[in-house]
């Protein structure tokens, strides 16, 4: 009887067993993305949602717009999220891309030292640089390449100056050659003026000695896009997987926790979605 009632158990484990499901081992999809968007803590807000819901892993690996899309053209990642509209728009046409979707946005802002030595305060950003320029008041500069800088150096030929010239003018002009998170700080050291997402600038705040000085003007909206990398094109890409992120993050679902993102923390959303 105690053989029969064991023999019994064993069979029910081994039923039991056979109706577990075993979990398909997440897939891998490596991201490059702006360190905008990495510094804002977007991605990592993310990451369990799109591991869950999709059964995505991201490796993710930040670098300035130019320097991303660049990546992308080497086959070091599967998808991209830049915020460089022209130069992503020629990445497609040249077919590294299979597609541009923009998805999202906010707004690039002046900041600045409290005392707003060039008398900014609620100018256009192409009369901001301009009066930052005649004031010889310190302008930091991303210097990298990135969709900040583009939009910089965008901005600068909106003024008339020559814009070459500008960048070489260390008597305001500095180049700092690096990324979002790191321009604030050295713009915040040395109490001068810089180009930023607002994103980024929200999530640092606190750590950060200089104030939003320009943020209506309507030349400073800024556009985020994803791009998948096209496999006719460029080797080693994992384009399944990366469609599949792609269509999650234009879903519904993703545009609302993007949406909500920053509310809790810092009083507003850092990013609108459409």
């Amino acid at each position: 009887m105690k053989r029969l009632f064991v023999s019994f158990l064993v069979c029910m484990m081994m039923l039991s067993g056979c109706t577990v499901e075993e979990k398909e081992p997440p897939k891998t999809l490596r991201l490059t993305t702006t360190t905008s968007v990495n510094d804002s803590g977007l991605l990592e807000y993310l990451r369990p949602y799109i591991l869950e819901e999709t059964n995505i892993n991201l490796e993710i690996v930040s670098l300035g717009s130019g320097a991303a899309l660049e990546a992308g053209k080497r086959g070091d990642a599967d998808a991209l999220l830049a915020h460089s509209p022209a130069a992503e728009k020629t990445f497609v046409e040249e077919g590294y891309g299979v597609k541009r979707s923009t998805f999202m946005y906010n707004f690039f802002v002046i900041v600045g030292p409290s005392g707003d030595p060039a008398q900014i305060m609620n100018l256009s950003a192409a009369e901001a640089f301009k009066k930052i320029e005649s004031a010889k008041s310190q302008f930091i500069s991303r210097g990298d390449n990135s969709g900040t800088h583009s939009k910089e150096k965008a901005i600068w030929k909106l003024t008339g100056l020559d814009a070459e010239a500008v960048s070489t003018d260390t008597s305001f002009y500095v180049s700092a050659g690096s990324g979002m998170g790191a321009t604030l700080t050295m713009a915040s050291e040395k109490q001068a003026y810089t180009l930023t997402d607002l994103a980024t600038f929200l999530s640092m705040k606190s750590k950060l000695s200089v104030n939003v000085i320009v943020s209506e003007s309507p030349d400073l909206r800024n556009d985020y896009s994803i791009i998948v990398i096209n496999p006719d094109k460029v080797s080693n890409v994992n384009v399944e997987t990366a469609r599949a992120f792609e269509a999650w993050m234009l879903s519904e679902r993703a545009l609302k926790l993007i949406a909500e993102y920053g509310k809790d923390t810092y009083g507003e959303t850092l990013f609108f979605t459409e």
